[in-house]
């Protein structure tokens, strides 16, 4: 994604938060949409005890969930706008938040899990490639799991604003990227779960 994709996305959250305050409509979701979501992450992966990378963080709102169901994991969160990380941080000082953009800024460390939900949803130039890249550069700091959430272009109501991906093509893109991938179309509908995981 270039510079001036990113500028627009970063520009559109932070009116969304300024909008809408600290709630999920500042990120895009509905108070719904976003539980269910973090449901399916838990279903899929065992957080308890673990290391995770939550990318593309927001407010830190998927630790505020892990938080509130009682699992202890050692949590990072990292967004490239840091309008929504001062928010994360200052509602939750315990975790570690940081304004970071992997495209510039190298991460140094590895975790167990590494979680993106829901990051790259905003119809834009140069997503589908952006996709493919963070992938890949994410998979190689993953110890067990990197977990995708996106929408699923077999959805049934689109939005021309947001960003829609084939099943079978983001599976092919993660088999490129490693040998064991599993992804999940029936969770919620309208959206998929990809799982990419080391040997």
């Amino acid at each position: 994604m270039d510079d001036l994709a990113k500028e627009y996305v970063v520009d559109f959250f932070s009116k969304k938060l300024s909008l809408f305050g600290d709630t999920p409509a500042s990120v895009g979701w509905t108070p719904e949409g976003q539980k269910l979501r973090y449901e399916g992450i838990l279903r899929l992966l065992p957080l308890e005890g673990k290391s995770i990378l939550d990318f593309g963080c927001g407010k830190g709102d998927f630790y505020g969930f892990t938080k509130q169901k009682g699992i202890k994991a050692k949590y990072t969160g990292i967004d490239i706008n840091k309008k929504l990380i001062d928010v994360a941080a200052g509602n939750y000082p315990e975790a570690k938040f940081a304004a970071l953009d992997i495209d510039s800024e190298k991460l140094q460390e590895t975790f167990d899990f590494i979680i993106l939900c829901g990051v790259f949803n905003l119809a834009i130039q140069g997503a589908k490639e952006a996709v493919e890249n963070t992938l890949r550069k994410l998979f190689y700091h993953t110890g067990k799991t990197l977990l995708f959430n996106c929408l699923s272009a077999h959805s049934k109501i689109k939005d021309t604003n947001l960003i829609y991906f084939d099943p079978l093509e983001m599976l092919s893109t993660a088999f490129q990227i490693t040998e064991s991938a599993t992804l999940y179309h029936n969770l919620i509908d309208g959206d998929m779960f990809l799982l990419m995981n080391k040997k």
